[in-house]
């Protein structure tokens, strides 16, 4: 009975830590669609210079402090009052620090109106440390309902003040308010839904207990943070808020299709490989299917993103957003090679060789950030394609490393990834050539039915003529495409 109860505890968490996930991002992007026909680039780029200070904070100081109690064999409320108590405190110096060395930061960034931005959001950082604990608590008892009913309530109602205070010409304050609001009543929620009341406990045994786990979890957050938000640092510095605010749309755009198909099969990856075992021919094939799939799902959206992407950014964000559009096009090539990219690292973790990521992590963040400082001069789509070349330059290593280690050979791969990377391929030229030939004068509206007409008639004929003559080993890919509706079926039950 307590294999069964386990079982539906996880097979809930899952669902529901799914529907988390997907609402936070389908909310967040309606939000962000809707401020943006109010408010100019430049004020979104403030908001995320002032993010990505807070989410350093969260990955680095908070999770740190509370992942090791999370990941214990038996946690109880002492422990959680220990975390509770250091997040506390942390919160509260660091929120103080960021209001005060708000003039500082806003100097060195050259943005003056960044000052007010950074003092207002200092107090999400004292939020997110009073929370923690209480959130580290649910998920190790898997309530991934209540954490689901947070994010959409305050994330929904913090999106309501901010689009209210934007109509009445708040400007970038209206951002502020929007994200002090959404985590001030993420706390509230929280605090209610965990019905427990943590004490003050300071224990130095405790902390010695957990000092190793507490720096691996640290410097995890570093590499962590580099590697998904480096990016929108190095384009702060090196070429303002405005360009920030171009950067942030048009990561949204392509991180949203990775985030919502790359990630969920990600998830689906860890038990088959997990299944697998040591068992190499296993791992290769499970590797085959989950990488083909990821690549017949992802390829076509970031193809179409990347060609359709001015009257995309046009239509739902605003002509003023125009620019942003050249970059979609760098970003949507540089979140496929990572749809691929992460799958390796999570079969090198699966394998025992977690070195390899870490180390290829490192070597990544140093040259996109020598790249970008040599080619900002080009402006934003020069450091994206930087970024864009720094994925592209390691991949082949990383790529390389696994193949030796499942014994994977190019025409192994070929045959797998053959219908979906030719059917892509296809696409992108042939919705280039319809551009080319439909009016100037056309609407973008129309444009986009055109060019949705076009994807759904040409890549399932492309990859259906050239899926006819590939066979992959072992398995044909129509027997991958069955595979990827089993395993559809599985997780949603």
């Amino acid at each position: 009975m307590k294999q069964v109860n386990a079982s539906s505890s996880v097979a809930s968490g899952s669902i529901w830590s799914i529907i988390d996930n997907l609402a936070q991002q389908v909310l967040a992007f309606a939000i962000f669609a809707v401020l943006a026909r109010f408010l100019s680039p430049e004020a979104f780029g403030l908001l995320t210079v002032a993010h990505l200070f807070i989410l350093f904070t969260r990955l680095v100081v908070f999770d740190a402090i509370a992942m090791p109690v999370v990941r214990s064999a038996e946690p109880n409320d002492r422990l959680y009052s220990w975390v509770f108590t250091y997040c506390t405190l942390a919160g509260i110096v660091l929120a103080a620090a960021m209001f005060f060395s708000a003039g500082v930061v806003s100097a060195l960034f050259r943005a003056p109106e960044l000052k007010i931005v950074l003092q207002g959001m200092s107090a999400s950082i004292l939020f997110f440390g009073l929370v923690r604990a209480h959130e580290a608590r649910l998920v190790r008892n898997m309530l991934f309902r209540q954490l689901a009913i947070r994010s959409i309530v305050s994330v929904s109602l913090g999106g309501i003040v901010g689009i209210s205070l934007a109509v009445k010409g708040w400007g970038g304050m209206a951002l502020v308010v929007q994200q002090v609001t959404a985590s001030g009543l993420a706390l509230v929620l929280v605090v209610a839904q965990s019905r427990w009341l943590p004490q003050i406990v300071f224990d130095p045994t405790l902390t010695r207990s957990f000092r190793r786990d507490i720096r691996q979890v640290a410097l995890a957050g570093v590499l962590g943070f580099a590697n998904t938000n480096g990016d929108s640092l190095l384009v702060s510095i090196f070429l303002g808020p405005y360009a920030t605010g171009l950067y942030n749309l048009a990561k949204r755009m392509t991180s949203a299709v990775y985030l919502i198909i790359s990630s969920s099969l990600h998830r689906v990856a860890l038990p088959v490989f997990s299944d697998a075992g040591t068992d190499v021919i296993a791992l290769r094939q499970g590797y085959l299917k989950i990488v083909g799939i990821t690549l017949f799902c992802a390829a076509p959206l970031l193809c179409f993103q990347a060609v359709l992407a001015k009257p995309l950014v046009e239509i739902f964000f605003g002509a003023k957003w125009s620019p942003a559009a050249p970059t979609v096009g760098a970003l949507a090539i540089l979140y496929l090679v990572s749809s691929i990219g992460d799958l390796n690292d999570y079969l090198f973790f699966a394998i025992g060789k977690r070195w390899i990521p870490v180390l290829l992590g490192v070597a990544q963040i140093t040259l996109a950030t020598a790249l970008a400082a040599a080619f900002y001069q080009f402006g934003l789509l020069g450091m994206s394609l930087s970024f864009c070349g720094a994925h592209l330059l390691l991949f082949p290593v990383s790529q390389t490393l696994l193949n030796r280690a499942l014994g994977l050979s190019p025409r192994m791969l070929w045959y797998a990834l053959a219908p979906p990377v030719v059917g892509s391929v296809m696409l992108f030229f042939g919705l280039a050539g319809y551009l080319v030939l439909m009016p100037n004068n056309f609407a973008d509206a129309t444009l986009l039915v055109g060019g949705v007409f076009v994807a759904g008639l040409l890549y399932p004929v492309i990859v259906a003529i050239t899926g006819w003559h590939i066979r992959a080993i072992n398995s044909s890919w129509h027997e991958m495409l069955l595979y990827a509706l089993r395993l559809r079926h599985a997780f949603l039950r």
